[in-house]
């Protein structure tokens, strides 16, 4: 796929030619806007260019730049986005029976804000997130409230134990969904290992209480926001 920069910013330039990675994409430099040039696949420019024929793009997050040009290319509106929640999060993208974006997060709210551009910028049609991990599926839910029409909950009954991408794929192209998940409540022994974390985490500084470490794992509140709740209310 040969992908056409038009753009005479070079600051711009070198910033997409560091975020294309994939040997999918062959990128050629042009000067002349082609009103019709079956060598080149997509057109990259700063500002929407008009008279002109081929799929283009003008980026926006450089985080989702090849996703927008495979959807550029294949005509991709309305995609479907799974989630395998965990302590690393996988994250994949199809849309017309294409697997077009696959990626990890350790952080979910750099997940999140993945999820938001990609629906800005190009647009979802579901939210897939795997049964799978309470604690990180019920952060990655209450962080996407303003999809909940869009979410629904995929079983990770029998979905293998490959990479979390993989797993995410897995989950973007199951069909059947799920309602609600099963009412999760935490055990004794989760909420005492959330409590040790909050040590670690804090370098010994303090140890969460209870109440804290149950909201963290039903989804409530992260790590590092509990930590400030506690260290505020035992100050005061």
């Amino acid at each position: 796929m040969i992908i056409g920069l038009y753009l005479d910013d070079f600051s711009l330039l070198n910033r997409i030619t560091s975020k294309i990675k994939s040997k999918e994409f062959i990128l050629r430099h042009i000067k002349e806007i082609p009103p019709n040039d079956k060598n080149i696949s997509v057109i990259i420019s700063k500002d929407r260019l008009h008279d002109c024929n081929l799929p283009q793009i003008q980026p926006r997050n450089l985080e989702i730049l090849e996703l927008r040009i495979r959807c550029a290319f294949y005509d991709c509106h309305e995609l479907i986005a799974g989630i395998d929640p965990g302590g690393t999060n996988g994250l994949a993208v199809i849309g017309s029976n294409r697997i077009l974006y696959q990626n990890e997060f350790e952080n979910i709210d750099n997940l999140v804000q993945i999820i938001k551009t990609i629906d800005e910028e190009i647009g979802l049609n579901l939210i897939k997130i795997g049964t799978g991990s309470p604690p990180e599926r019920n952060q990655i839910i209450n962080s996407l409230q303003r999809f909940s029409n869009l979410i629904k909950l995929v079983s990770e009954n029998h979905s293998g134990s490959r990479s979390h991408t993989a797993a995410a794929t897995r989950i973007a192209l199951r069909k059947e969904v799920l309602e609600n998940p099963k009412d999760y409540e935490p055990k004794d022994g989760e909420i005492g290992w959330v409590q040790q974390e909050s040590r670690r985490l804090s370098k010994g500084l303090v140890t969460i209480d209870k109440q804290l470490a149950h909201q963290i794992l039903v989804g409530k509140l992260t790590m590092s926001d509990a930590i400030k709740a506690y260290t505020s209310k035992i100050k005061m």
